[in-house]
């Protein structure tokens, strides 16, 4: 018969494999999540899931004007679009020239999130267009921006809709601008840098 000592050296020894079972087990599904990403992308949850429904839209994406249509607004001569985007958190930093006028602002925001408002010196008070608050939310593929905007002290809103490429190499942009004195649209292609 047994003894209590020995019992106790069969449990610490059964203990030992037990967790070195585990480890193993741990590391070899590890392996083969690797080995087999369809796999690991199934067997995640919901939330991951979701999210790698989303495509990564960072990046630095330079304005392709003959493939794009600015509608009545006249074309920049030069804009880019810097995309940071971690999590729900996401920062879009746009620098634009005109022929008198440069421009750069950046619009952050938490997707499905409150309208986040401008920071206070975003613009100069005398900035004839001001972007007041931002908001961004999912529909689908598409991250879709709300602006709330200022122009010549007329309020009105700029709805943006980002969509990347099977490629990820072109970002489009298809914006619809509502104003008081009326509303168009734009397209703009992105080259991704």
């Amino acid at each position: 018969m047994a003894t209590s000592k020995s019992r106790f050296i069969v449990l610490i020894r059964d203990t030992r494999l037990a967790a070195l079972l585990v480890f193993v087990a741990a590391i070899a599904g590890a392996a083969f999540a690797q080995a087999n990403p369809q796999a690991n992308y199934q067997a995640n949850s919901q939330a991951k899931t979701k999210t790698a429904a989303h495509p990564d839209l960072n990046g630095t994406w330079v304005l392709n004007a003959a493939r794009s249509d600015f509608g009545q607004a006249p074309p920049p001569s030069q804009q880019i679009e810097d995309i940071l985007q971690a999590g729900s958190e996401v920062a879009i930093s746009i620098s634009l020239e005109r022929e008198q006028i440069k421009q750069h602002y950046t619009l952050r925001f938490a997707i499905g999130g409150e309208a986040m408002p401008a920071p206070a010196g975003a613009f100069p008070s005398d900035a004839p267009f001001r972007i007041l608050s931002v908001r961004g939310d999912w529909d689908g593929a598409a991250l879709v921006t709300t602006e709330k905007v200022s122009f010549k002290g007329e309020d009105g809103t700029i709805v943006s809709r980002y969509t990347l490429s099977a490629g990820g190499k072109v970002l489009t942009k298809a914006t619809h601008i509502a104003m008081s004195e009326g509303e168009f649209d734009t397209r703009t292609v992105y080259d991704k840098q």
